[in-house]
Formats: structure tokens, C-alpha cells, sequence
């Protein structure tokens, strides 16, 4: 199948191309820039294709748009994993700065939306019709625990009600989607003290994506998930 990942060039990103390359499928990984992982990836396989793309600029998606229309005609899969916490130190309420605010939800929520919006004729073609998010338990509403990390968990449930919106819309004709929480990873975003490595997380991941490609539908109830596929609260 036809796979294009977004924020493929480190952590969980760049172990999904991995575990997706390591299945025979093709991957289309996106990256603002490239690492050296990523770099010695592409060597060892010619099923992937890098291709430098800031989701949060709608200029370099078209591009991206007319390389994937080009090369491939169509993409069965659409994996959004690009993503950002800049609020690293976790203020509380008193010493917020608000001026990262808008760059999370935009890359966090908006951007989704804004690759689907051009990707999706090319998902019409395919045969997977599958768009997926890489979503956290942060974005839950109804089991929210935090006292902080305001912007983090407010992009990641507006995410969340972006691909509801998106679902209703286009479960109509046949596409599945799924919002994933991939567990608490040893990534940048992560960091060190995570439980899941990237590869760990990954394959489980894999396995939902590929669950959800193989599913007759996907109900309202079922799009909200972690990496075991267990059901999160809204």
C-alpha cells in the first residue's frame, strides 16, 4: 500500500516508516528536517520516499500534493504523527505564555485538517481509505487528570473533534479513521522516562492502523483509541 507519514524524521514517526517499510508497503515520510536516522533509512530501502513538507504551510502541502499525484496516483493510508509541545517546563496557570499557543494548535490540530484537505483526492483513489491520527490521552475531556500543560492538551482534543467532524463526513463513502494514542513513548516529547521505545510503540500501532484499514467501518464509539485498542473517553 501507498503510506504517507507525517513528522517521519525522528521518534514514534520515523519507527512507524520503519515498521511500515519493514511490512512491504511504500512510505511517503515527511519531514521539516531530514536526520541522519532518516537519511540512513532511505539508503537501505528504495520504498521510501522523504519528502520535506512544514504541514503548517499550506503552500509546501500542494507540493507535497503534486509529488504524491506524480509518483504514485493514489495513497491508501494518511498517518498524521507530526507534532509539537513547546510548553516543555509545564508552567502553572500564573506564568503561562500564551505565545505558544496558536503555533501548537496549529500544528497539533489545524495542520490535520489542512493535509487531509489536499491528500484527499488522491485517498479517494486508493483503495485503503484510511486516515489516521496519531491523537494522546491528554486530548480526553472526560478523563482529564493534568492541572497544566493547557496548550498540549487543548490542540490534542481539538484534534480529536476535527477527525469526529472529518468521520461524520467522510464515513459516508467508505473511509475509516482513527484517532491513536500511542502510549507514553521514549521520544523528544516523551522523553527519557517513557515507558514504550519507539519500535514498541510503533508495532502496536502498526497493528491498529492496520485493523482499521481491514475493518468494514468504524463507528462513532470506536475512533478513539490507544495502542492496545482499547476505547478512550471522549
Amino acid at each position: 500500500m501507498n503510506v504517507c507519514i507525517t513528522g517521519a524524521n525522528r521518534g514514534l514517526g520515523l519507527a512507524l516508516t520503519r515498521v511500515f517499510l519493514e511490512q512491504g508497503h511504500q512510505v511517503f515520510a515527511t519531514y521539516r528536517q531530514k536526520s541522519n536516522a532518516l537519511l540512513d533509512l532511505e539508503q537501505q530501502s528504495n520504498q521510501l520516499i522523504p519528502i520535506p513538507c512544514d504541514v503548517t504551510d499550506e503552500a509546501q502541502i500542494h507540493s507535497l500534493q503534486q509529488m504524491l499525484s506524480n509518483q504514485a496516483g493514489a495513497l491508501d493510508i494518511l498517518v498524521h504523527n507530526a507534532a509539537l509541545l513547546l510548553e516543555r517546563e509545564s508552567p502553572d496557570i500564573e506564568d503561562l505564555d500564551f505565545s505558544v499557543y496558536l503555533p501548537t494548535l496549529q500544528t497539533n490540530a489545524v495542520a490535520p485538517l489542512m493535509v487531509t484537505k489536499h491528500l484527499l483526492p488522491l485517498l479517494r483513489h486508493g483503495t485503503g481509505k484510511t486516515i489516521i491520527a496519531i491523537s494522546s490521552e491528554a486530548g480526553s475531556i472526560g478523563s482529564c487528570w493534568r492541572d497544566r500543560e493547557y496548550s498540549y492538551c487543548m490542540s490534542k482534543a481539538a484534534l480529536n473533534m476535527g477527525m469526529r467532524i472529518l468521520h461524520n463526513r467522510l464515513a459516508q463513502e467508505g473511509f475509516r479513521l482513527r484517532l491513536i494514542h500511542p502510549g507514553w513513548v521514549q521520544t523528544d516529547m516523551g522523553g527519557s522516562n517513557a515507558e514504550l521505545t519507539p519500535m514498541a510503540a510503533a508495532q502496536d500501532v502498526y497493528e491498529r492502523i492496520m485493523e482499521t484499514c481491514g475493518a468494514p467501518s468504524v463507528s462513532p464509539e470506536e475512533l478513539y483509541i490507544d495502542w492496545k485498542g482499547q476505547f478512550l473517553q471522549w
